[in-house]
C-alpha cells in the first residue's frame, strides 16, 4: 500500500523502531488500525519529528541527519502515505499534510540548506512530490483538494533561493516544475477545473519567472525557459482543450505572455537565440492557432486573435504555411478579430515592421519582408479578402486598406524606398496589382465597386502613378520604366 520509492522502502526497513539522535525530540500519536510510523534520526542537533495519523492503513516515515528543525507529517483518512528526508539540512522544515482517502506524499531534501517544503492534501487519491537536493533557501509548496491531483516539484542541483508552488483544485490534474541549476527562480501553477496538465522548467537562466493558471478542462501547458537571462512567461487558459508551448530558448531579457480564453485554442512561441526578445500572444474564441518562432536580438511579436478559427502561421517549423522572424530588430503586430481569418508572416533581416489587422470572416494575409528596413501597414475588413505582399530591398514602405468581399491586393517592391498606397474602399471582386523595383517609385490605388483591376508596374526611378476607380468591371494599367 505504502507507494513511495525503493529508497523510502529501503528507510522504511532499516528503521522499523526509533532511532533518535542526542538533543532529538520524536513524538508519535498514532489511532486507528494498521499504522506505522518510523523516525530515523542521526546527529541531528535539536532536530524533532511530529507524526500524527488517524484511520486505517496510514504508513509514516522521516529520515534526519544534521538537520536542526523539525518534520511535521499529519494524517487523517485511509491509505495515506507519507515520507519526509532532510539530510545535511540547517534550519530546514517540512510539514506534510494529509486529509481523505489513498493519498500520498514525499519530500526529500538532501544535501543543502535552510530549505522548505509544505504539502498539504484534501480529498481522494492525491499525489505529491517534491524533491531539492542541493538547495539554498529554497522553498517548494504544494497544496491539492479534490481527486486524483498529481504535483511534483524538484529544485535540484546548485540553485538557490527558488521558490516553487503548485495548487490544484478539481480532479485529475497533473503539475511538474523544476529549477535545475538556477538562481532566484519563481514557478507557480495553479489549476483548476478537471484533467489539466502544466509542466515547467527553468534551465540555466537567472531569474526567472512561470506563471501558470489553468481553469476549465482538458487544459495543457509547457513552459521551458532553457539559458535564459530574466525570462518570464506568464500563461492563463480558461476553457476546456487550450493548448499551450512556450519556449524561450538560449536568449536574454525574454518575455512571453499568453492568453486564452474558449475552447480548443493552441499557441506555439518559440524564441529560440531571442535576445531581447518579445512575444506576446491573446486568444479570446474557440479553434484559434498561433504559430511563432524568433530568433535574432530585439525581436517583437504580438499577435491578437478575438473570434473563432482565426489562424496566424509565424513558424518555420510547424504548419500549413511557414514563416517566422529571422535576424535582428524586428518588429511584428497582427490583429484578428472575426472569423476564419489566416496571416501568414515572415521577416528575416534587419529592423522589418508589419501592422496587420482582419476584421471579419475568412480573411487571408500573406506578408514576407526580407533585407532592410521594410514597412507594412494593412487593414482588411470584411470577408474573403486576401493580400499578398513581398517586400525586399530598403526602405520600402506599403500602406492600404481592404474593405468588402473577395478583394485582391497583391504587392510587390523591390530597391529602395519604394512607397505604396492601395484603398479598396467598398464593393466587391476588386483587384489592385502593384510591382515596384530600383528605388523611390510612389503609387496611388483607390477602388470602390464591383471586380474593377488596376495593376501598376515600375522600374526606375522616382515614379508616381495614382489610379481611382469606382463602378463596375474598369481596368486600368500603368507602366512606367
Amino acid at each position: 500500500m505504502f507507494k513511495l520509492t525503493p529508497l523510502a522502502a529501503a528507510v522504511l526497513i532499516l528503521a522499523s523502531t526509533q532511532t533518535l539522535a542526542d538533543d532529538s525530540v520524536s513524538t508519535q500519536d498514532q489511532s486507528g488500525n494498521v499504522n506505522i510510523a518510523n523516525v530515523y534520526q542521526i546527529d541531528a542537533s535539536q532536530a524533532s519529528t511530529i507524526q500524527t495519523q488517524r484511520g486505517d492503513g496510514n504508513d509514516a516515515a522521516a529520515v534526519q541527519q544534521v538537520t536542526n528543525n523539525p518534520i511535521e507529517q499529519t494524517q487523517e483518512g485511509t491509505q495515506n502515505a507519507g515520507y519526509a528526508d532532510q539530510l545535511y539540512e540547517s534550519t530546514g522544515a517540512i510539514v506534510q499534510k494529509q486529509n481523505g482517502s489513498f493519498n500520498g506524499t514525499h519530500a526529500s531534501q538532501s544535501t543543502g540548506y535552510d530549505n522548505q517544503a509544505l504539502q498539504q492534501q484534501l480529498g481522494e487519491g492525491n499525489f505529491s512530490f517534491i524533491i531539492q537536493e542541493s538547495q539554498i533557501g529554497a522553498q517548494a509548496t504544494t497544496y491539492q483538494s479534490g481527486s486524483n491531483n498529481e504535483a511534483n516539484i524538484e529544485q535540484l542541483f546548485s540553485g538557490s533561493n527558488n521558490n516553487a508552488l503548485v495548487i490544484q483544485t478539481g480532479m485529475g490534474q497533473f503539475a511538474a516544475a523544476e529549477h535545475l541549476n538556477y538562481l532566484n527562480g519563481q514557478i507557480e501553477i495553479n489549476q483548476n477545473g478537471d484533467g489539466n496538465w502544466a509542466y515547467a522548467e527553468q534551465g540555466e537562466g537567472i531569474g526567472g519567472n512561470v506563471n501558470v493558471i489553468q481553469d476549465g478542462m482538458l487544459n495543457s501547458v509547457e513552459v521551458w525557459q532553457d539559458s535564459q537571462v530574466g525570462s518570464r512567461a506568464g500563461i492563463t487558459q480558461s476553457g476546456d482543450s487550450n493548448e499551450t508551448v512556450a519556449d524561450q530558448s538560449f536568449g536574454e531579457s525574454n518575455l512571453t505572455t499568453i492568453l486564452q480564453i474558449g475552447g480548443g485554442n493552441a499557441i506555439y512561441a518559440d524564441q529560440f537565440e531571442s535576445n531581447n526578445s518579445t512575444t506576446n500572444l491573446f486568444q479570446d474564441g474557440q479553434g484559434n492557432l498561433a504559430l511563432t518562432y524568433q530568433t535574432g536580438e530585439n525581436q517583437s511579436l504580438v499577435v491578437s486573435s478575438v473570434g473563432d478559427d482565426n489562424k496566424v502561421y509565424a513558424s518555420d517549423w510547424q504548419g500549413p504555411q511557414h514563416g517566422g522572424q529571422f535576424g535582428s530588430n524586428q518588429r511584428a503586430e497582427i490583429y484578428q478579430d472575426g472569423t476564419g481569418n489566416t496571416a501568414n508572416l515572415t521577416q528575416k533581416d534587419i529592423s522589418q515592421h508589419t501592422q496587420l489587422s482582419q476584421s471579419g470572416y475568412g480573411n487571408q494575409a500573406s506578408v514576407s519582408q526580407s533585407d532592410a528596413y521594410n514597412e507594412l501597414y494593412f487593414e482588411q475588413n470584411g470577408t474573403d479578402n486576401i493580400l499578398v505582399a513581398d517586400q525586399r530591398g530598403t526602405e520600402n514602405l506599403g500602406s492600404g486598406t481592404s474593405s468588402g468581399t473577395g478583394n485582391i491586393v497583391e504587392l510587390e517592391q523591390s530597391g529602395s524606398g519604394n512607397q505604396s498606397y492601395t484603398y479598396q474602399l467598398y464593393g466587391d471582386t476588386n483587384l489592385a496589382s502593384i510591382k515596384q523595383t530600383d528605388g523611390v517609385n510612389m503609387a496611388y490605388i483607390t477602388q470602390g465597386g464591383s471586380a474593377n483591376q488596376a495593376n501598376v508596374d515600375q522600374s526606375g526611378h522616382n515614379m508616381n502613378a495614382t489610379i481611382q476607380q469606382t463602378g463596375t468591371r474598369n481596368q486600368a494599367s500603368v507602366l512606367q520604366q
